[in-house]
């Protein structure tokens, strides 16, 4: 019954048995061996051997093989298929597990079950037929197998539960998605929070590329090249895509596994969700620096845009210009018709502004009614004005909210670094000044 158990612990270890249900296939696996140890039990007559003689060594008893029975070809039938199968998935099961221990593990017990099965046909079967000088030894050299046993537990933990079964465990009690990928960025592993953050089935994941649910669809190289060197990379952001195409901001680290019996076993990815975090970031960057009325940029990120402006000067010494802007009627209108229609007359003002302005030029909100152009790059007078021009256009004709007539002007006033001033004070200053001289004179 040998050759069934081994089977049997052969077919568990490579995983072929754990989609097998019910018990029915115990039957074709024992059926054999079962009526080959009857036949052994029950009757008078070996399976092997025809009759004992003493061998002409003197060193024991040899036989002659029973080579007219049917039940010694089934017996032997019965050695090499089973030993043959087991060999077979055995090495399956290396190869497939991608895993140098595992491999080794495979080759080793292969290499020990075939060299003993060599010796067994030899010392057993071969040398019966030919001479009875040698005793059957295939139950001496056994003891080898026993040794073999031995170092392969000793030397690659085969029978360590802990190993296979920890790494598992710990994986799926991880809250953070986790990821192990091979050396060629196949996903191998991941625990459910990981399917759960993406949507997809553990089918749909494991075996393929990381990168194919990258939004990108592709690695840095570099950065996957750092990582082998350095064994770690942290913090890194990207995006990805679940199954229901949603974009998912992610952070994470990247660390190499690697074991004294496996070498590098592949890499462990930390993924941490990070998309509610940067919508609110983004909302708290915008109303920090947006006005929330008319989305125009407000005074703090005029302020921040103007000292760069400046600072550009500084150093490649391009001048700018500063305009500084205040409605004409729009008081008028505010305290006419409420501040409801005032706030939509500010919207639908700022509109028309922001739309003949050049891109690379700021028009922002500083509160009120007053608006104020960062005109960058200025190389000829004669654009700018085109620009105010086309301002005041858009503001002849009235405005209509809420079936109301809304009219307003606009005057404005001029300063240019470094002619006006150094600082954004000086230049606003200045600005506003020229605005107001203006206010007074058309008026």
């Amino acid at each position: 019954m040998f050759c069934p158990l081994a089977t049997h612990f052969f077919l568990v270890l490579s995983e072929k048995t754990k989609n097998i249900h019910g018990i029915h296939w115990y039957i074709p696996l024992y059926g054999l061996p079962t009526i080959l140890l009857l036949k052994t039990l029950l009757t008078n007559e070996s399976l092997v051997a025809k009759v004992f003689v003493q061998s002409t060594s003197g060193l024991g008893w040899t036989y002659e093989l029973n080579t007219g029975s049917v039940w010694f070809w089934l017996y032997w039938l019965m050695l090499v298929v089973y030993i043959g199968v087991s060999l077979f998935f055995t090495l399956r099961w290396g190869k497939n597990s991608q895993r140098p221990r595992f491999i080794k593990q495979a080759k080793s017990i292969s290499i020990l079950a075939g060299v003993m099965m060599l010796i067994g046909i030899g010392t057993d079967f071969i040398l019966p037929l030919i001479t009875p000088f040698i005793p059957p030894l295939f139950h001496f050299f056994s003891i080898f197998w026993g040794f073999g046993g031995i170092f392969m537990i000793r030397r690659y933990k085969l029978m360590d539960v802990n190993i296979a079964v920890t790494p598992d465990i710990i994986l799926e009690t991880v809250m953070d998605p986790i990821v192990l990928l091979d050396n060629k960025g196949i996903i191998r592993k991941c625990n459910q929070a990981t399917f759960d953050l993406l949507k997809y089935d553990a089918s749909e994941m494991l075996g393929r590329r990381f990168s194919d649910f990258f939004k990108a669809q592709k690695y840095n190289l570099q950065r996957t090249d750092f990582l082998f060197k350095n064994k770690f990379l942290r913090n890194i952001e990207f995006d990805m895509v679940d199954s229901t195409g949603k974009v998912i901001s992610i952070i994470a680290s990247f660390s190499v596994a690697e074991t004294e019996l496996d070498g590098i076993v592949g890499v462990v990815g930390n993924l941490h969700d990070i998309t509610g975090y940067k919508a609110m970031s983004k909302e708290l960057e915008k109303m920090a620096n947006y006005d929330k009325l008319t989305n125009l940029p407000n005074r703090r990120m005029f302020y921040n845009k103007l000292e760069k402006a400046i600072e550009k000067y500084h150093k490649h010494d391009q001048q700018f210009a500063l305009v500084f802007i205040d409605l004409d009627g729009f008081k008028v209108i505010n305290d006419t018709f409420g501040h409801d229609i005032g706030d939509q007359m500010l919207m639908k003002v700022s509109s028309l502004l922001a739309g003949v302005v050049r891109r690379q030029d700021v028009i922002a909100r500083l509160g009120g009614d007053e608006f104020v152009l960062l005109f960058s790059r200025l190389q000829d007078m004669t654009e700018l004005d085109g620009i105010m021009q086309r301002m005041q256009e858009k503001l002849v004709k009235p405005i209509m909210i809420n079936n109301k007539i809304c009219r307003v002007g606009m005057s404005f006033g001029i300063s240019i670094c470094p002619e006006d001033g150094m600082t954004p004070d000086e230049l606003l200053k200045t600005a506003d000044l020229r605005m107001y001289r203006e206010k007074k004179y058309s008026s």
